[in-house]
């Protein structure tokens, strides 16, 4: 009864959402723990302090998962007094699976249609009131921040160095590294000290620009870190870990424990017992770069280990557990 009377305009949002947004919001909730975190909201508004009490998790465990479900657009916030609260989204709290699952009648237009939110994204990001705060590492986000400055600058007219520098800083101090960069991605052309808008011909072909895209991103692309585990398929036991750089970790533990020389004497004595094909080795999440001033990957790395420690039941239940230091980072 209450899908039957779903509004009119729940259902345009809900057509017009992308195919990525309606997977977005089944990826987020195929968790047990953000299933709870919903059924609790459907119920009420609640903030992380009451969702933590009830589901008997730490804030920051709760804080994640309603991250998770904020990302995929299936809550809404508000601040209440010191708290912020937290509810589901009322256009999605109307819709069907039906509705959800059918198809998209934007689909042709998915694809710009996310370059743009992306774009929005980035400009929210490293803009505030129209300002640079910050220049991004990646070189698809540079790039965007030069064309968000670039329309400053008339096509066809000659400006001095003087006028090149007035019109960048309306955007940014450091006037000198946007000029740079304007014309080392020939967005500007330079002759002597007169500076001129390249025109759209003059550009780079695209088929080059992509292969230059690439290469550059994969030079600036940092460093994956995350959550790895080591699980003993005949008994069940967990070895979980953590690292900066997951390139290595489960290299090494899977080289030392054919060599015979693991730290962990119970892992290795479990592995000359059971062989080799017993054990699975997994990386089970990683963390999720962020361009955001305030990201840190070591604090979110700190929260993703509160949050499987507490899953794999690590310093909880011995039984099931090869980890004996009280920490899991390498």
């Amino acid at each position: 009864m209450y899908f039957d009377s779903m509004t009119i305009e729940s259902k345009i949002i809900i057509r017009q959402m992308s195919a990525a947004a309606r997977i977005a919001i089944l990826k987020a909730l195929a968790d047990e723990t953000r299933l709870k975190i919903a059924a609790a909201l459907l119920e009420s508004p609640h903030c992380t302090e009451e969702l933590a009490t009830r589901l008997k998790r730490t804030p920051a465990t709760i804080s994640f998962h309603l991250r998770k479900l904020d990302d995929a657009g299936l809550v809404v916030k508000r601040k209440n007094q010191y708290y912020l609260m937290y509810a589901l989204r009322p256009e999605l709290l109307e819709t069907t699976l039906a509705m959800l699952i059918s198809p998209d009648a934007g689909v042709n237009t998915e694809e710009q249609s996310r370059m743009n939110q992306y774009r929005q994204k980035v400009v929210r990001t490293f803009f505030k009131n129209g300002r640079l705060i910050q220049m991004p590492k990646q070189w698809r986000k540079r790039r965007i921040v030069l064309d968000e400055i670039l329309p400053a600058f008339e096509v066809g007219r000659d400006y001095d160095e003087t006028e090149v520098d007035a019109c960048i800083h309306a955007f940014a101090d450091d006037h000198c590294l946007i000029r740079r960069m304007l014309i080392d991605e020939k967005l500007m052309t330079r002759s002597g000290r007169t500076y001129r808008r390249a025109l759209e011909e003059k550009k780079v072909m695209a088929d080059v620009t992509k292969k230059k895209e690439i290469k550059r991103e994969f030079l600036d692309a940092p460093k994956e870190a995350g959550i790895f585990r080591i699980t003993n398929t005949e008994n069940g036991k967990v070895f979980l870990g953590s690292s900066l750089n997951l390139h290595g970790p489960l290299n090494k533990h899977r080289f030392t424990l054919s060599i015979g020389s693991h730290i962990n004497k119970e892992l290795q004595k479990d592995w000359k017992q059971y062989g080799e094909k017993a054990f699975v080795f997994e990386i089970v999440e990683t963390v999720q770069p962020s361009d955001a001033p305030d990201f840190n990957v070591e604090d979110e790395l700190e929260l993703l280990e509160e949050i499987w420690t507490e899953k794999e039941k690590i310093f909880t239940d011995a039984a099931r557990s090869y980890n004996r230091r009280k920490k899991i980072r390498e």
